[in-house]
């Protein structure tokens, strides 16, 4: 929040014109400071930075601004390269900490920056505006080192999820990979699934803040081959100990099932919760 009023009062600042003079990069862009952080880290090639961006251009309607990107209003910095095509230039001349203005002529700005084709509501040839605030530049290992610190918090957190739940929800079998099994229904002269059986199951799956992200109790069973990385870890695991008829409630870590990059409504690092039954083997 600091940083936004930061980014906002600068804003401010450049519209009542007390911002210093252009400075020319290229024949497409010009950029002048907001305000300059003398003490600030230089930044270098090879850095990633952390900013605030609002941009705006001219609607090829009817001339007026239009927003093209705001992050301030959301809060939420994003990350952009140092060697960004169209701005590396201008990025070559910051510190960390500083706060600027650039224009850029938009065919260029979305050709060459974006690589994408100018928008059809944007007028070619016309200008857009870059508002710029630098939270952080970082380095490569730098951003490999916050990353993993953020990972290491996700991953705490996740287990004390999965560990609260499971007290709560008494009668579960830790395996030694971590999975955690409870038997819901028993068929214990059933035939055991094994590697290469065709299964047929039904299923529902949920976070376990006890949001449904899949199931197919109204659809016909899943089919798949054990054994076969058809399916996640955790469901390899869990599915090999059980027959055919019996039901399980099974808590699956996050590392046996969507890992550090998560699917869809699953976020990264998290744990999951299935209940699963074998219909048929064959």
């Amino acid at each position: 929040m600091k940083q936004l009023l930061l980014f906002l009062f600068t804003l401010i600042m450049s519209l009542c014109g007390f911002a210093q003079t252009w400075i020319k990069t290229d024949n497409a862009t010009v950029f002048k400071f907001l305000s300059k952080n003398e003490k600030g880290r230089k930044i270098v090639p090879e850095m990633v930075l952390l900013a605030d961006l609002y941009g705006i251009g001219k609607k090829a309607s009817d001339k007026q601004d239009t927003v093209i990107y705001n992050s301030v209003s959301s809060d939420k910095p994003f990350y952009i390269p140092t060697e960004q095509p169209g701005l590396q230039n201008v990025f070559y001349q910051l510190n960390e900490g500083d706060s600027i203005v650039i224009k850029v002529i938009a065919d260029t700005f979305f050709n060459k920056t974006f690589s994408s084709p100018l928008p059809s509501y944007i007028d070619s040839g016309s200008i857009v505006t870059l508002y710029f605030h630098i939270q952080e530049a970082l380095t490569k290992s730098e951003i490999e080192q916050k990353a993993a610190t953020q990972n290491k918090a996700l991953v705490k957190a996740d287990s004390l999820l999965v560990l609260n739940y499971c007290i709560k929800n008494k009668g579960f079998k830790k395996l030694a990979t971590g999975l955690r099994i409870k038997k819901l229904v028993s068929n214990d002269t059933a035939t055991q699934a094994k590697k290469g059986d065709m299964l047929s199951v039904f299923y529902k799956g949920w976070i376990i803040n006890g949001d449904i992200f899949d199931e197919n109790l109204r659809n016909e069973p899943f089919k798949f081959v054990l054994g076969m990385k058809q399916v996640i870890p955790g469901w390899e695991q869990a599915l090999s100990k059980m027959k055919k008829g019996e039901k399980c409630r099974i808590v699956i870590p996050w590392y046996l099932a969507y890992g550090s990059y998560g699917n869809g409504p699953i976020p990264p690092f998290t744990s999951i919760v299935f209940d699963v039954q074998i219909v048929d083997i064959k």
